[in-house]
């Protein structure tokens, strides 16, 4: 009997190495059924999954737990204006434009994380800054837009509270959150701007 139990194991881990994990890796750029736009990903159930296992399992696998969606909307961003993976060699901006700030998409506050591609954990960094949002002081263009930016070195032209460290040497992602979201984020029309790759 326990012979048989192995086999059937083995059998198991083989499906799962040769099938599953691509199916996963597929399924991991859209958060299961979610939607992608500009080159991020919006989930298309959170916190409350029903029969919609697969994305349960895309959550799960990225956090452990979530939100439900009029509490906070995520988006995560993989990848830059061209379709590239995310790496902290480069340095990228995202630039919200002054009649589309992120202020105006969440009733409570917006915040935006950087995390590693592999354990979904914030990026350390010497600087211990693990977030951007709107309780940071960012500053705004003249002409009313936001910019962020991503780099591993504070870029010349970038105030510091508008600048995340993002060690060189990784890929990794962004989490954008809205909490109690409004308007395009809370009927899925909205999604933010592409992040550009500035260096």
């Amino acid at each position: 009997m326990p012979s048989r139990i192995r086999r059937s194991g083995a059998r198991v881990d083989q499906v799962i190495r040769s099938h599953a994990f691509a199916d996963i890796g597929k399924a991991s750029a859209r958060i299961g059924h979610g939607t992608v736009q500009n080159g991020w990903a919006r989930p298309g159930v959170v916190g409350e999954y029903g029969l919609d296992y697969l994305a349960r399992m895309m959550v799960n696998n990225g956090g452990i737990w979530a939100n439900i969606k009029p509490e906070v909307l995520y988006y995560r961003g993989s990848v830059d204006q061209a379709g590239a993976d995310l790496s902290s060699d480069n340095v990228y901006t995202l630039t919200f434009p002054k009649d589309g700030l992120p202020a105006q998409y969440a009733t409570f506050f917006w915040s935006v994380i950087a995390v590693d591609s592999h354990r979904f954990r914030v990026l350390p960094n010497p600087l211990n800054k693990y977030l951007i949002n709107n309780q940071s002081g960012v500053q705004y263009n003249p002409d009313g837009s936001l910019t962020l930016y991503f780099a591993d070195q504070k870029p010349a032209d970038a105030p510091d509270a508008n600048w995340l460290p993002t060690p060189k040497g990784q890929k990794y992602r962004l989490t954008f959150r809205f909490y109690r979201p409004t308007e395009g984020v809370a009927n899925g029309t909205y999604y933010p701007p592409a992040l550009i790759k500035t260096k």
